[in-house]
């Protein structure tokens, strides 16, 4: 490095941002003139008094006087110093050097297409002082692909670059590249992985840092007036980055004039959901624990759980949880519950299956990495046998590419986010999921639920499916039809069966379900289902529970090994 460089100095290298600051300290140390910065690459970034862009925080606070030169295909060559007209003659200088026979119009008009560009912008780079070049949407020109599959253009880019990370003239110079893409798996591996270049994350702005925004939005703008406290709504933002909170407080001024709690949560909905590509559905459980009817002792449980996490004692809480059990046990409903319980917020993943097929890793990516932003959150997976797992019996594939089911593996499995990001699985088939997702360490609580075995377990449904379903009965009604009743039933069983009650009332004029409405439903219901796929649900949740006490009575006389052996009994004629 020369002599010349400025080095910048403690106090501001301490006034940068974490991600910058490393930038600095390895250019300025000669360890990397190369660097790859990803993840919120589009927000704005504080440089003196106001927020810009990234490429004007970069040229503000670390290039310096340098001759900066950025690149993108849209753009192609454009010449963004301070001085840029100076910079634009050194560089077409270098240009004639290089092909004295280039005219003055081919000159005026600089190439957009890499194969050319790079090529003229590699020149300027090996041969000038103090240049900067900043590549950006580096996606777009080396691809992630298997090289066999990629273009002639696209594998000249792509050693262009190798070249320029493996040169040490670089590494000696003044000069320095960086590179921007929103996602390092879009990027071929050959850049992305090699030893020479820094990947840099630049994270979401934490509680302080949307505090800090959201005062200097109001300081500037007229007219922004809020319900909720500045402190309050940069508590609630997290996941947003400050152009979604510009767009946010933007958007209050014309709705009504006043930035409201559900307006709030509305455009935080919008903006994550549009985001995360339809992957991701935030939830808003209406109902907690208390709403339960019977399971006792899977409430108990997870009532324990949830003070766990709401008095902040991280290092105690589960990093996840297999809700496991027959269909219409009510495992969806009562995960919901138990995450309003735990006083976070809620994601749901949606349409693995489908939306997967063809995607690429940097959904994934995204999602994982808005997860991180959004903690302390509950992460709900319904289903999970088929977004995770695969419904053929036989086994076989996992259906989900291996790459990305190990990302989520890997996410499940990392102890920094304990007591942050709680996952929760729920499937009927627990046997489908992968060993290595349901080991201690990813799901290490395993709740089974089953059908309600006795008359009081029954009745306490009942009662909770008449509240949640705002059910009207007459005073002093006798349920003890539908809680005696032989049939075996699930929850869902006994919700459809106090539908049906209201609807019998409701065909004979009456608002209020009556007795013999009671009566005409519990003779004439009869369960939907196979007896047999019930069974193999109800011995695979019995071989999953992590405690005995959930275990219906007639399983727990059983050995590991007699259910295991019932199981592959009714294998073969279970769908």
């Amino acid at each position: 490095m020369s002599t010349s460089q400025r080095v910048l100095s403690k106090d501001e290298l301490d006034r940068l941002p974490a991600w910058a600051a490393e930038i600095a300290r390895k250019y300025f140390a000669g360890e990397a003139s190369h660097f790859l910065l990803h993840r919120n690459i589009y927000d704005l970034v504080r440089s003196g008094g106001k927020y810009v862009g990234l490429i004007d925080f970069l040229r503000r606070e670390l290039l310096g006087s340098k001759h900066l030169v950025s690149y993108n295909r849209s753009e192609g060559i454009v010449f963004r110093s301070d001085n840029a007209a100076e910079t634009e003659r050194a560089f077409v200088s270098q240009i004639r050097i290089g092909d004295p026979l280039m005219n003055q119009e081919k000159l005026q008009s600089l190439p957009r297409d890499p194969a050319r560009a790079l090529p003229l912008i590699e020149r300027f780079l090996l041969s000038g002082k103090q240049v900067a070049v900043v590549v950006s949407f580096l996606e777009t020109i080396i691809p992630a692909g298997e090289i066999g599959y990629m273009s002639p253009d696209d594998r000249n880019n792509l050693v262009t670059l190798q070249r320029w990370i493996s040169s040490s003239h670089l590494l000696n110079s003044d000069n320095i590249v960086l590179y921007i893409s929103e996602s390092v798996a879009d990027v071929h591996p050959r850049i992305r992985e090699h030893s020479r270049l820094v990947n840099i994350e630049i994270p979401y702005p934490d509680e302080k840092e949307r505090f800090e925004f959201i005062r200097y939005f109001n300081a500037v703008t007229p007219g922004v007036r809020s319900e909720i406290p500045d402190d309050q709504v940069a508590s609630m933002t997290s996941g947003l980055n400050r152009v979604h909170l510009h767009s946010m407080l933007k958007s209050s001024i014309f709705e009504g004039g006043q930035l409201t709690f559900e307006t709030l949560r509305r455009k935080k909905k919008e903006i994550i959901e549009s985001e995360c590509v339809g992957l991701v559905e935030f939830v808003t459980p209406r109902y907690g624990l208390d709403s339960v009817g019977g399971m006792t002792k899977p409430k108990e449980s997870l009532r324990r759980i949830a003070e766990t996490i709401r008095t902040g004692n991280e290092e105690e809480a589960p990093m996840g949880i297999l809700f496991s059990g027959p269909v219409g046990t009510g495992k969806t409903f009562l995960a919901e519950c138990f995450a309003k319980d735990c006083g976070l917020n809620v994601v749901e993943l949606k349409n693995f299956r489908e939306k997967w097929v063809g995607a690429s890793e940097s959904n994934l990516e995204k999602i994982l990495s808005l997860l991180e932003s959004l903690a302390p959150i509950v992460v709900l997976i319904d289903e999970a046998d088929a977004t995770l797992g695969t419904r053929d019996s036989g086994g076989g594939d996992s259906g989900v590419d291996a790459r990305i089911f190990s990302k989520i593996a890997a996410a499940m499995g990392n102890t920094e986010n304990r007591g942050r990001i709680l996952w929760i699985l729920m499937t009927s088939r627990p046997d489908l999921l992968p060993i290595d997702l349901k080991r201690q360490g990813r799901c290490e609580e395993h709740i089974s639920l089953f059908y309600p075995d006795d008359e009081s377990d029954r009745l306490e449904i009942l009662q909770a499916m008449v509240r949640k379903n705002k059910v009207e009965v007459d005073e002093g009604l006798d349920w003890s039809p539908v809680a005696k009743s032989t049939l075996s039933l699930s929850g869902a069983d006994i919700e459809s069966m106090v539908i049906r009650c209201r609807r019998e009332a409701r065909a004979a004029g009456r608002k209020a379900v009556a007795q013999d409405d009671i009566a005409k439903v519990a003779a004439e219901f009869t369960p939907a289902r196979d007896e047999m796929a019930v069974e193999y649900q109800t011995l695979v949740a019995v071989r999953e529970a992590t405690s005995r006490d959930m275990v219906p009575e007639p399983y727990r006389s059983m050995s590991p090994a007699e259910v295991s052996e019932r199981i592959e009994a009714i294998r073969p004629m279970v769908r």
